[in-house]
C-alpha cells in the first residue's frame, strides 16, 4: 500500500512516516518505481509507535523495541516490558512532582491573600 493509505489507517502525517524511516523505526520500505510500498506489518508497527508516543514515549526510547520488532517480525517481550515498567516509574515521578506543585500552588495562593488581607486598610 502506499503512504497515503498507511497516514489514513494509522493516522501518522506522510511527514512523520518517512521520519520513521529515516531514523530507522521502520524499515526502509520496497519500491514501485518512485513510490514507497508498505506492508501491513509497516502498519502495525507505525500504529505502535504511535500508540506509545501518546502513552510518554519519545522516538529514541522507541527506537530499540521497535527496530528489534522490525527485525524478528515480534516483538522482544522482556525489553518491551522493562521499557514500559521505567516509563510507568518515570510517570509517576512526574505526576508526584506536579502534585506537589499544585499544593505548593494552593499554599502560595494562600500566602498572598493572607498578605493582601492583612495589608488593607
Amino acid at each position: 500500500m502506499l503512504i497515503g493509505k498507511v497516514s489514513e489507517l494509522t493516522g501518522a502525517t506522510r511527514k512523520a512516516i518517512r521520519h520513521y524511516e529515516a531514523i530507522g523505526l521502520i524499515a526502509t520500505p520496497d519500491r514501485r518505481g518512485k513510490y514507497r510500498v508498505y506492508n501491513e506489518h509497516d502498519v502495525q508497527i507505525i500504529l505502535m509507535i504511535r500508540r506509545a508516543q501518546e502513552l510518554g514515549f519519545s522516538l529514541m526510547e522507541l527506537k530499540e523495541v521497535v527496530s528489534r520488532k522490525a527485525v524478528d517480525k515480534e516483538l522482544p517481550i522482556d525489553l518491551i516490558s522493562t521499557s514500559i515498567d521505567n516509563k510507568a516509574i518515570e510517570l509517576t515521578q512526574q505526576a508526584e512532582l506536579l502534585m506537589q506543585k499544585v499544593n505548593d500552588l494552593k499554599e502560595f495562593k494562600a500566602d498572598v491573600l493572607k498578605t493582601l488581607l492583612d495589608s488593607a486598610p
